[in-house]
C-alpha cells in the first residue's frame, strides 16, 4: 500500500465518497476527489529505515466552483485535523507527520467542471 492509500482511506472513513487514486473518466464519475501521489525524497537513512517526504495531491473536481471550494475546504481539514494515527502505519510506510496547503482554485477541466486542491506533505519512515 502507498502513502495515497492512505489519506484516501483517511478521506473516505471522514465521509466523503468517490475518493480515486486515478482520474476517472467524467461518465464514469462526474464530480471526483482524486488523490495523487509524489516520490519518496530521503532526508536521512538508517540500517532498517529510512525517512523522509512523501508530496500528495487532493483534487476536488465539480460543476459549481462554489462546491468545489466547499468540498476543498472541507477534506483539507479533514486531513489536517483528523486523528490520523490510526491510518499511519501500512506497511512498508509509517506517516510520522502531516501539513497541509489551503485550497486553491487550480483549474477548468476539459469537461468545464472546476478543480480545486491541496497538498499534504507527509513525513513519513519507510521500512527496509
Amino acid at each position: 500500500m502507498n502513502v495515497v492509500d492512505q489519506i484516501k482511506n483517511l478521506l473516505l472513513s471522514c465521509g466523503f465518497s468517490e475518493v480515486f487514486s486515478f482520474s476517472p473518466s467524467a461518465l464514469d464519475c462526474a464530480e471526483p476527489i482524486v488523490v495523487t501521489e509524489g516520490a519518496f525524497v530521503r532526508e536521512s537513512r538508517m540500517a532498517e529505515e529510512e525517512r523522509g517526504e512523501v508530496g500528495v495531491t487532493v483534487l476536488i473536481v465539480r460543476d459549481v466552483a462554489a462546491d468545489a471550494a466547499a468540498v476543498a475546504t472541507a477534506c483539507e481539514k479533514a486531513v489536517r485535523n483528523v486523528e490520523w494515527e490510526r491510518f499511519a502505519e501500512v506497511w512498508p510506510w509509517r506517516i510520522v507527520g502531516i501539513d497541509t496547503t489551503a485550497p486553491t482554485f487550480r483549474e477548468r477541466d476539459c469537461s468545464g467542471r472546476f478543480v480545486w486542491g491541496f497538498d499534504v506533505a507527509c513525513t513519513v519512515v519507510r521500512s527496509l
